[in-house]
């Protein structure tokens, strides 16, 4: 996305926001939290309108057409405001009206057609011109299969991913600082998980398939760089390991440990 508006005011960067998504535009704001930490210093041009890229020439044209319609502010009344002992109070009426339109703002969508067939296979979603979620039709079959879901930051928290395309989310990931942490999924849909990945820093580093249930690991799976450099097996399902196998660079079975 394209800054097409800064301002150090809250209240103005939520009126140019309303009047792009009055002609179309769905934008968001960006630096709006950095006012807070400010203390008496005036934070100039921390707030920024953000458009995407493919609407960023009209959005100009847009907000070029509104200041030209905005009367000229002279010399005299930006002293004058500048030394008003009421600007401080006029601050905070600012910022409770700033506020008051950021909660009060609706869902808004957007998103994006792959196959050109007039439908939209990722949907974003906006609250508070924030991102909260995206939905997306991976395999183009008009149901949704892939939900992501971020935090108040625009972070990403969730997934929620149906990868054999058959209607049910079986699969769940979570996130920590915008990388996955862990993947759980119920593989046969029978209501319980029956695999789970953990990784860090998003890097794929364990996982374990279960038995009759959660507290019956049958395989556990040790990865390097993404590539499976060990593994253990409980072939009775006694919660005992019997086999361990080490592979190498090639995942090929190289050692059998046990």
């Amino acid at each position: 996305m394209k800054s097409v508006y800064e301002t150090s005011n809250s209240l103005e960067a939520h009126m140019i926001l309303n009047l792009l998504s009055q002609e179309g535009i769905v934008g968001r704001i960006d630096g709006e939290y950095l006012l807070g930490g400010m203390g008496e210093l005036q934070a100039m041009g921390f707030i920024r309108v953000l458009v995407p890229d493919n609407f960023y020439d009209e959005a100009l044209k847009i907000i070029a057409q509104w200041e030209s319609t905005q009367p000229p502010v002279t010399e005299e009344e930006t002293t004058r405001q500048s030394s008003s002992p009421f600007k401080f109070i006029i601050g905070i009426i600012f910022g409770i009206v700033g506020m008051y339109i950021y909660y009060s703002t609706p869902i808004t969508t957007a998103g994006i057609d792959h196959n050109a067939d007039g439908i939209l296979d990722e949907k974003w979603f906006y609250k508070n011109n924030r991102i909260t979620k995206t939905e997306s039709d991976r395999n183009f079959n008009g149901k949704v299969d892939l939900v992501h879901f971020y935090d108040r930051r625009g972070i990403i928290s969730k997934t929620e991913s149906d990868d054999n395309f058959d209607g049910i989310f079986e699969t769940t990931y979570k996130y920590e600082n915008g990388h996955v942490v862990l993947q759980e999924s119920d593989l046969n849909n029978d209501g319980k998980i029956d695999y789970i990945s953990t990784f860090e820093y998003g890097i794929l580093k364990e996982s374990i398939i279960f038995g009759k249930n959660i507290n019956s690991p049958q395989k556990h799976q040790i990865f390097e760089l993404h590539k499976l450099i060990s593994a253990e097996f409980d072939a009775d399902g006694d919660g005992i390991f019997e086999k361990s196998y080490e592979y190498d660079y090639f995942e090929e079975q190289s050692n059998l440990l046990k």
